[in-house]
């Protein structure tokens, strides 16, 4: 019987060798074949067709796929296959429940300040165990120097080394061609950079070498609370502790920020509140908290002045400016703003010119009398209307919270 080429449908391509077993034959049934191995295969290819066998074709495939799949075994093992690196930081504030739930923590939650001793670590997480050799960079002059810089074994401690020299050093601004660098003592109206370290860590593991690099570097809260700890070491008679983060928060109104957009606020949120809720007229913010740098930008001599607390706020009464002073408006409108302050509790009030009192502190105005003359009828006794009239705001504040350092 032939068989019918199906893909050549001119002619039957006829095989007399090739012939089949009777159906219920013993020979249907033989284990043993007969003719030429593959001879029977070997006709059934069609034309443009591969013709390697198939038990070829299939062991190929197979190899691929193993290719694919790589050396990993079912359990997970794979001696072949990159492993996972993973770092995790530590200083003195991550160690502690108020800031951190965790005492080691990934490079995104790391929280520091440097100087004055403080250590910060770093360590190989995973694979857990595993040994590193490290290097540590400082980035930027302002970031200081580093002791020891260089180590080995699966955690590594250093110490940010800065002076007041290296602190001075600020990046120059990308767009002049001079350098815009100032004191870190010398008062300043932008925020300062954060201090940054990056840090190389190779690890070799089942006989495999990988490197990361990671750059720490401080939050608006920590960039804040270094100026502290700067000013505390380099500037003679600064006693103000290092604030707690949780006391620098988003600003309940953008008159009260300094250099940043968060602020600390001990207590200047709730002066003016208060002061507000006594006075009759509008008051607005002229100066809330002061971060140290600004405080020595506006010219405060005051080295604690309690604004760098966020404990005092410098109200005005709206509708005056320095076009009003002088006028029996101006002299009444800070009358009733500072009465307003000596009603809201206090640690001092004080009515000034800029940086200079004008009348004493926490003093009350005395009611004007025959003997004490008001003659322009503004509320405030003839002899006072030249402090009255030249003053630009009134000051009120709150001793700093009986806090310590949280070192």
């Amino acid at each position: 019987m032939g068989i019918r080429d199906l893909m050549n449908p001119t002619g039957i391509a006829q095989r007399p060798e090739l012939t089949a077993p009777a159906l219920g034959s013993a020979q249907l049934f033989d284990p043993n074949t007969s003719g030429t191995p593959g001879g029977f295969t070997e006709g059934t290819s069609l034309p443009g067709q591969n013709t390697q066998s198939f038990s070829r074709t299939m062991s190929d495939a197979g190899t691929a796929a193993d290719g694919q799949l790589g050396t990993e075994q079912a359990d997970g093992a794979c001696s072949t296959c990159p492993f996972v690196l993973r770092l995790e930081h530590r200083s003195r504030y991550t160690a502690m429940p108020k800031y951190s739930d965790q005492e080691w923590v990934p490079r995104e939650r790391f929280i520091f300040l440097v100087g004055q001793g403080r250590v910060l670590s770093v360590r190989v997480a995973e694979p857990e165990g595993a040994v590193a050799t490290w290097e540590v960079t400082p980035v930027g002059a302002y970031s200081g120097t580093v002791d020891p810089s260089t180590g080995s074994g699966n955690r590594f401690d250093y110490t940010p080394v800065v002076t007041e020299r290296q602190r001075t050093e600020h990046p120059r601004d990308p767009n002049q061609t001079t350098d815009t660098s100032t004191p870190i003592l010398i008062g300043y109206r932008r925020p300062n950079s954060g201090i940054q370290y990056r840090i190389k860590a190779t690890v070799t593991h089942n006989g495999h070498t990988q490197e990361v690099e990671e750059t720490v570097v401080q939050d608006e809260r920590d960039i804040i609370r270094q100026e502290y700890v700067d000013y505390r070491t380099w500037r003679d008679g600064f006693r103000l502790h290092v604030p707690y983060r949780n006391r620098i928060v988003e600003a309940s109104d953008p008159a009260l920020r300094g250099n940043y957009n968060l602020v600390l606020d001990s207590a200047m949120t709730a002066l003016a509140q208060e002061v507000r809720a006594n006075c009759a007229g509008a008051v607005r913010i002229s100066s809330g908290w002061r971060n140290p740098r600004r405080n020595r930008a506006v010219n405060s001599t005051a080295a604690n002045s309690n604004h760098q607390h966020g404990g005092a706020v410098d109200l005005q009464p709206s509708g005056t400016s320095n076009g009003t002073q002088g006028t029996v408006q101006h002299r009444a409108a800070y009358l009733e703003l500072y009465n307003a302050a000596l009603a809201t509790p206090h640690n001092s009030v004080l009515l000034e010119r800029n940086a200079t009192p004008l009348y004493p502190r926490n003093e009350a105005v005395p009611v004007p009398s025959p003997a004490d003359p008001d003659t322009n009828a503004d509320g405030v006794p003839d002899r006072f209307d030249p402090a009255f009239g030249r003053a630009n705001h009134v000051h009120i504040d709150r001793s700093p919270p009986n806090e310590s350092e949280d070192d």
